[in-house]
């Protein structure tokens, strides 16, 4: 199970790694090499649409426009801004200082780039290549920024690169291209997507079906999967009536591996009424004061929100992890099917 959990960890959501820095260099210039090809032919095929209103807002003058429209477009980095060793700010400009992205709460984008070729023929990291012959390939991202941030967007992203992981001597193709673009490259992106969206006061929907107002909120994240309850966290928060409480259990391997901690460890001390932050590493340090394993039905029981009709769970992490540690322990502690939201 570790095996199969690190291996997703790495394979499926862009968590992309790996023996040699040789090889690892290899990687690096192959990435940068195919991303000169894709910014001189890909520009073509996205069409670059004006910045609309929301339908809801078409007759207010003081509602911003909104940049995504479910067509592709093209963004410049506008900044990239290290916040570790592995992990990079990647600042996008919108057309103008003005527009917002319009990303609801809940929902993601997707960011294209081109696809590249492992070490190893028709393998990635030691696995058949289930990109194969593809031109171009996506991954799904939910930024850190909102709405109130006007004329850009932010994602946060580990760069997983080739040569750190002797098992993943590719290491990821997304991260890697990104951490190969400059300032003023431009990158194709497409919106909204997702069946999950928060619409204040404690309402969700899933497609498009809203649900009773919760005052419990739950969240379990592994990895990457905290950017999109960073996002709801956010949004509750800034509800200064709201009546929602929050939990978070956040599933990582190393402590080094926590995405956001310094943002998640602000908010709970900010709003320690609000929210409460929990974690589980599977390999912590000597003065670990948090859980230590996987997913179980105790940390559910002791650290997110007690199942109820007002009660929900949010889950986003690797395939492995929701399958085979949260969805069957959180059913064993009681809580009910229809209010387990998986993004």
């Amino acid at each position: 199970y570790v095996s199969i959990l690190l291996d997703f960890r790495m394979m499926s959501m862009a968590i992309e790694i790996s023996p040699v820095a040789l090889v690892g260099t290899v990687s690096v210039v192959v990435v940068v090499a195919v991303a000169v090809r894709y910014f001189s032919q890909g520009m073509r095929s996205a069409s670059i649409v004006p910045a609309r209103k929301r339908e809801d807002d078409e007759d207010d003058e003081d509602e911003p426009m909104v940049f995504l429209n479910r067509t592709a477009q093209y963004v410049p980095l506008a900044e990239k801004i290290d916040i570790s060793h592995d992990t990079k700010l990647f600042r996008f400009s919108l057309p103008a200082s003005d527009v917002v992205l319009g990303l609801p709460i809940g929902k993601h984008l997707k960011i294209f780039g081109p696809n590249t070729t492992g070490v190893e023929a028709n393998m990635w990291n030691g696995r058949e290549d289930q990109e194969l012959g593809k031109a171009e390939i996506s991954r799904p991202y939910t930024p850190t920024s909102s709405d109130d941030d006007r004329g850009h967007f932010d994602l946060v992203v580990k760069v997983y690169r080739g040569g750190v992981i002797d098992r993943f001597p590719d290491g990821g193709k997304m991260s890697q291209y990104l951490d190969s673009l400059h300032v003023g490259d431009k990158v194709k992106c497409q919106g909204p997507y997702g069946l999950i969206e928060y619409h204040g006061g404690g309402v969700f929907s899933q497609s498009r079906k809203k649900k009773a107002p919760m005052r419990k909120v739950s969240m379990i994240a592994g990895g990457t999967g905290i950017t999109p309850m960073l996002q709801v966290i956010t949004a509750i928060l800034k509800e200064a009536d709201s009546a929602v409480n929050m939990s978070l259990l956040f599933a990582n391997q190393t402590k080094e591996d926590i995405l956001l901690h310094e943002k998640l460890q602000e908010l709970q001390q900010t709003y320690p009424d609000r929210l409460s932050v929990w974690y589980t590493l599977d390999r912590p340090p000597q003065d670990w004061e948090y859980s230590t394993g996987f997913i179980n039905a105790d940390m559910i029981r002791d650290h997110i929100a007690a199942p109820g009709p007002d009660s929900v769970v949010l889950l986003c992490g690797p395939p492995p992890m929701i399958k085979y540690a949260c969805e069957p322990n959180l059913l064993e502690v009681g809580h009910k099917k229809e209010n387990i939201l998986t993004f």
